[in-house]
């Protein structure tokens, strides 16, 4: 069978897991691996902008077969040639195909198989095909390991924990390529902010999509939409791209105002050669001066490229004294980091997360059925919960499915009862009345029959922070 019509099944199947299924069958199709591979792989580059125009003759049999066409390949990939002859030999390469096979060839030089389904999902089929993609992140909180940071006077750096949509910008030849932590593509075609990337030399970036005027948590799920809008759109017909926009802008306005909004904002830049290796030995902090140079330099004027609010802290004290201002401000949390850290996967225990968790003991009292349209719009999907005074509102989320049918056989039992809210602290509502920062059902309280007042949640959130 032929890879492009092995590529069209899956293209034209729904779901994930029914992806996964079609790509099952062929999975002692060789060929079809290593096309994977060529296309999704980092570690292959081509260096090459754009595909460039070649005669298409349709034949039932080419000059050359796909198998040999991609061992030529690797003078590309290996650097033997460049340039312009690196164009002429691409060329004579999808000329001498099948016009199926060209197709295959242009989906592995532009890297994206127009089939609607990402790295992690190829790797459940093919064990471990696909390198992961490199992340750095942050331990939890731990005393300890925070106040080593400081030891010989040493400085860090407290960064305001974002809490938008973790993407990586690789920026070659004045080409932008978006990628989420797990490697799955990043499409947002038209956002502003990709023109000025496109204007940096070759780099990776680490960093979030939030939207301008935008909360963080209505943000991340119109980016999400504008994703699939424009991610899947080459999988999708005219007629079902125009529903998804029209109940796209039904909702959230103009999908151009809405990919005008996006901000990415950056707290790291490596090498595109440390990116490959996952490591880069280069000290945080001169790594962060480069990134202000290349933000901020005479050469460019970055309007929706930010860099993350940061702060250099001395103490351990200091450190402490700026997360709690971020939590005052309605943030997360922060994020502590080594100015000597270098880069590497993983976790490493130079970064460390400064995130506030509470639980709180509310009284429900009301319950939110699910979006129109969605699975959930039969049943209670969120609660309504609020302090004993009435002082505090706020709307827990995270209810799993089972429990989403208890909840909704089970209403009026339930209304008055007190459950368990896990939450990242105080905050305040756009009318100014207290909130909570990521509320989430976490379990009924049985045994209590009175919920915590406000004043009761301020003092557990002063004690958890050691103001009391």
């Amino acid at each position: 069978m032929k890879i492009k019509e092995i590529f069209d099944e899956i293209a034209s199947t729904s779901g994930n897991n029914d992806k996964i299924a079609v790509l099952s069958k062929y999975q002692d199709n060789e060929l079809l691996k290593r096309v994977l591979y060529m296309a999704n792989s980092k570690r292959v580059k081509f260096f090459i902008k754009r595909v460039p125009d070649y005669p298409k003759v349709e034949t039932e049999m080419g000059l050359m077969s796909l198998n040999h066409a991609l061992d030529e390949l690797s003078q590309i990939t290996e650097r033997k040639v460049t340039g312009k002859e690196a164009i002429d030999l691409l060329e004579s390469l999808l000329a001498s195909l099948t016009l199926d096979d060209a197709y295959i060839l242009e989906r592995i030089i532009e890297k994206d198989c127009k089939i609607g389904m990402g790295t992690t999902f190829m790797n459940k089929v093919f064990k471990n095909l696909i390198e992961e993609t490199p992340y750095m992140g942050a331990v939890s909180f731990d005393e300890k390991k925070a106040r080593k940071l400081f030891d010989k006077g040493a400085k860090a750096y407290s960064q305001v924990k974002m809490d938008g949509r973790y993407c990586n910008a690789t920026i070659h030849n004045g080409e932008v390529y978006l990628e989420s932590r797990q490697g799955e593509p990043t499409i947002v075609t038209g956002a502003k902010f990709l023109e000025e990337l496109a204007l940096l030399n070759d780099v990776v970036l680490n960093g979030e999509l939030t939207m301008d005027g935008v909360p963080r948590y209505e943000s991340n799920g119109i980016i999400a939409s504008i994703i699939d809008i424009c991610g899947k759109k080459d999988s999708r017909t005219t007629e079902e791209n125009l529903k998804k926009v029209f109940a796209f802008e039904e909702k959230h306005g103009k999908l151009e105002d809405a990919l005008a909004k996006i901000r990415y904002t950056v707290w790291d830049m490596i090498t595109l050669d440390e990116y490959q290796a996952a490591s880069s030995k280069t000290p945080y902090n001169v790594r962060l001066k480069n990134l202000e140079s290349v933000l901020f330099g005479n050469q460019h004027e970055s309007n929706m490229v930010s860099i993350i609010e940061n702060r250099e802290v001395n103490t351990f004290e200091e450190a402490m004294e700026h997360f709690k201002e971020m939590l005052g401000r309605g943030e997360e949390g922060t994020i502590l980091k080594a100015q000597t850290g270098e880069w590497k996967d993983g976790k490493p225990t130079w970064q460390i997360k400064l995130k506030l968790e509470l639980t709180l003991d509310l009284v429900i009292t009301g319950f939110n059925y699910g979006t129109k349209g969605t699975k959930n719009e039969n049943v209670v999907s969120s609660l309504n919960a609020e302090t004993s005074c009435g002082k505090l509102k706020t709307r827990p989320q995270g209810l799993k499915e089972d429990l989403m049918k208890e909840i909704t056989e089970n209403q009026d039992k339930l209304l008055g009862t007190i459950i368990e809210v896990k939450c990242s602290g105080l905050s305040f509502d756009n009318t100014g009345a207290y909130s909570l920062l990521y509320p989430a059902f976490k379990h009924f309280r049985d045994d209590k029959s009175v919920a915590n007042s406000l004043e009761e949640c301020i003092d557990i959130q002063n004690a958890a922070l050691g103001l009391k």
